[in-house]
């Protein structure tokens, strides 16, 4: 069992990297001039739903900013 956790968790942080970055992007996007890497985890999956989810650039653009400032 052992075996299988550790490359599960290499895995994920790899993943989680990836994503991270593409985020940065999408983020710069919406609010340019602006970083993410002092986000919590809570803020992360916000703006994620955000840039992923519905509703016009505007409403985006508007609730990136108040995450990310």
């Amino acid at each position: 069992m052992k075996t299988l956790i550790a490359p599960a968790l290499v895995a994920t942080a790899a993943l989680t990297g990836a994503a991270n970055a593409s985020l940065s992007s999408d983020v710069k996007t919406y609010a340019p001039g602006e970083d993410i890497p002092n986000l919590t985890a809570a803020e992360t999956a916000s703006l994620h739903l955000i840039v992923n989810g519905g509703g016009s650039e505007s409403e985006k653009r508007n609730a990136v900013r108040k995450i990310v400032n």
